[in-house]
């Protein structure tokens, strides 16, 4: 990807004469952010502009370039990429709309532009993007005419959308936010987000992140990149998608839709996810800050309501308020006037009319050991005090650095000052005591990375081979329920004592060994939920009932299930599904009959490791139950946790497996049980990106 952003020549491939031309705006940009490397331009019908001569192809260059950027119409695209081949151009950026996005006739041109890229070995973005931006360098070659408004900074932006790209460009200009680098990436023919997500990780410009996308490239991939990058990634994804693109058969891919899962998955690695373009802003303004590394906040306002607003904020998002010490609130109280204000945390200062005692109180605040970082609310209208609440916002921003603390400053009053002050300090302005404290927590919560994305040791006891032989005998579609319990055995799961019956004498001795009373329930495959179609008889207590049972089990098939009846507990379902995208997703929740009514669950990417299987679980709110209520005693949560990590290992073992629906799983005071599993088998199964 250096190469990319590192060019130090660029030929500008589509330019003319003619002032309709978009590809004069390239070099323009060129010459708007001083780019100091050399430029070509290319032209069939030739002539001048801006001073270059237009050369009539690109063998017509005298020397090979860096970097070609190409603006022709799409058919004549992979033409131009062969000719750059043969020039010995390394890296394309193709800007041309007209593939893929209109319909599926124009893939034959992505695949001969495939063809030519691996014939000569080149790297190429796009096509159907608006090209990328080196900021510390000038190379600056989208085909919108851009103006370089603020000085470089230090936020990295990839975009699918040209025109979101370039309008979050323009929202941390307004802020006087600077940016690294920007590419547009488009279609993704070749190079895609975690290309660059990697290379901008290791950028010494960058400091964070930010990406759009419609589509992800490779799912497990883009998790592992972000594991890695010790930047925060703040990622906005949009085009949801929806139950409607999942074709379940089971609770566990119902309740576990596209978005659902690329929610877990960026939960899983870290990665902030943002809704719409206004908590992009405020979550690159929060992770450009000093790393908050605990939760306990200390508030300074000039604005009584103001510091009302930023409590309910600090209790929202899960701050402490630790009280101010007792020489710090003397000193506020020797300045006050009126002597109407008490000075808790959050402290008013609307009683207080002193700037120097207001940096004073700050700097005092930084220096505690029990404040992690301030949320420092001023409020005034430029009149008499603009000059010294100018220095004061400058000398936050010193305080800022010197204590290795985040101050949120969030800022009131007139416009002309607000946009001064934006220009002048070095470090992001807020103007909402809510979103500065969500900032914050964005902050503390996404500044770094977890240790591990994806389980890496193996539970104890598992059967891998053992399993693999029962699952290569089974046909494509619902496995049967021995066959799949088997297989679950293999790998330590849990399972109430079973047994299949072709026959009612079957049934009756089957019902001896186990023990009454018993549960019969149709093994039928394609039978999903029993009880719809009268499929179960509970509380079988002797041999006639056996029979009985069998009888009316009989129309859905010979081959019934035979269980031991199960003790009452507390009921949830574990299951998972695979994803194309990301692979094996695990589902743990409330199950039962009111799985579908309650959707309480949680989602993870395996395999998972212990650690996560726990948080899974924790993540749903009937885990308090755990600890025992109302006298009532403790469930064994481990045992629940330990059948969610080996079900992980399972899916990600089998990638044939499509879906698993354990539901119900009754949790006792001591170890788990599934009453009921089923899964659906593909004809072939791999793990993709």
């Amino acid at each position: 990807m250096e190469r990319f952003f590192e060019a130090k020549s660029v030929a500008v491939i589509g330019v003319s004469s003619s002032p309709t031309n978009l590809g004069r705006a390239i070099v323009f940009n060129l010459m708007e952010f001083q780019y100091q490397g050399l430029i070509y331009l290319v032209g069939l019908k030739g002539g001048v502009f801006a001073g270059h001569k237009i050369y009539r192809s690109v063998a017509e260059l005298p020397e090979s370039v860096d970097l070609a950027a190409v603006l022709v119409p799409a058919r004549a695209v992979p033409e131009v990429v062969r000719q750059c081949g043969e020039k010995g151009i390394p890296r394309i950026i193709v800007e041309s709309a007209g593939f893929r996005e209109l319909g599926e006739d124009r893939l034959e041109l992505e695949r001969e532009i495939r063809e030519a890229l691996s014939r000569y070995g080149m790297r190429m973005i796009g096509p159907n993007c608006i090209g990328i931006i080196n900021r510390y360098n000038g190379l600056a070659v989208p085909f919108m005419p851009m103006k370089a408004e603020v000085h470089p900074g230090h936020v990295a932006i990839v975009s699918q959308s040209g025109g979101v790209g370039a309008t979050i460009i323009n929202h941390c200009a307004a802020e006087g936010i600077g940016f690294s680098k920007f590419a547009s990436i488009g279609n993704k023919l070749d190079v895609h987000e975690n290309d660059l997500i990697a290379y901008f990780a290791d950028d010494s410009k960058t400091r964070m992140i930010f990406v759009y996308l419609e589509g992800i490239a490779k799912g497990r991939e883009l998790m592992e990149v972000a594991a890695r990058s010790s930047k925060p990634i703040v990622l906005h994804k949009s085009n949801h998608g929806g139950a409607g693109a999942v074709i379940a058969r089971s609770h566990s891919a119902s309740l576990s839709t596209d978005d659902a899962v690329t929610e877990a998955a960026f939960r899983q690695c870290g990665i902030l996810r943002v809704v719409d373009q206004n908590e992009a802003l405020t979550a690159i303004k929060g992770l450009l800050l000093p790393k908050m590394r605990g939760r306990r906040l200390a508030v300074i306002s000039r604005s009584g309501g103001h510091a009302v607003m930023a409590a309910d904020a600090a209790d929202e998002f899960g701050f402490q308020l630790p009280p101010f010490p007792k020489e710090l609130v003397q000193m506020a109280e020797a300045h006050a006037r009126a002597g109407v204000i008490q000075f808790h945390n959050p402290m008013d200062l609307g009683d207080v009319f002193d700037l120097e005692l207001y940096e004073k109180l700050a700097q005092e605040t930084l220096s505690r050991a029990d404040i992690d970082g301030l949320l420092f609310i001023h409020n005034y209208q430029g009149i008499f005090d603009a000059e010294g609440s100018r220095k004061l916002v400058t000398r936050l921003g010193h305080l800022m650095l010197t204590s290795g603390k985040p101050i949120a400053v969030c800022l009131f009053t007139m416009q002309r000052e607000l946009e001064y002050n934006r220009r002048s300090a070095d470090y992001p302005i807020f103007t909402d005591p809510r979103d500065a404290v969500r900032a914050l927590a964005w902050n503390r919560d996404f500044s770094s990375r977890p240790q591990h994305v994806f389980g890496t040791q193996r539970p104890g006891g598992m059967d891998t081979e053992g399993a693999r032989r029962l699952l290569a005998s089974a046909p494509q579609g619902p496995l049967a329920p021995d066959l799949l319990a088997s297989a679950l055995a293999c790998y330590g799961i849990p399972l109430v004592p079973w047994a299949v019956a072709e026959s009612a004498e079957e049934a009756v001795a089957a019902a001896a060994r186990l023990g009454f009373p018993v549960v019969m329930k149709t093994a039928a495959p394609n039978v999903v939920h029993k009880t719809d179609v009268e499929g179960v008889r509970l509380h079988v207590g002797d041999d006639a009932e056996v029979r009985d049972a069998y009888a009316s089990l009989l129309p859905l098939g010979r081959r019934v299930l035979v269980q031991r009846m199960a003790d009452p507990g507390m009921e949830w379902i574990v299951g998972g599904r695979q994803d194309d995208n990301f692979g094996p997703v695990i589902l743990v929740g409330l199950g039962g009959i009111y799985v579908e009514v309650l959707k309480e669950s949680a989602l993870g990417i395996g395999p998972l490791n212990t650690a996560q299987a726990r948080a899974l679980v924790h993540h749903c709110r009937g885990s308090v139950v755990f600890r025992g209520v109302r006298g009532q005693k403790a469930l064994d949560e481990t045992a629940l946790m330990d059948m969610v990590e080996r079900v992980s290992w399972f899916l990600y073992d089998f990638p044939q497996v499509r879906e698993l629906d354990m539901n119900p799983v009754r949790v006792y005071e001591a170890g788990c049980a599934a009453l009921d599993w089923r899964a659906t088998l593909s004809a072939k199964g791999s793990r993709t990106g």
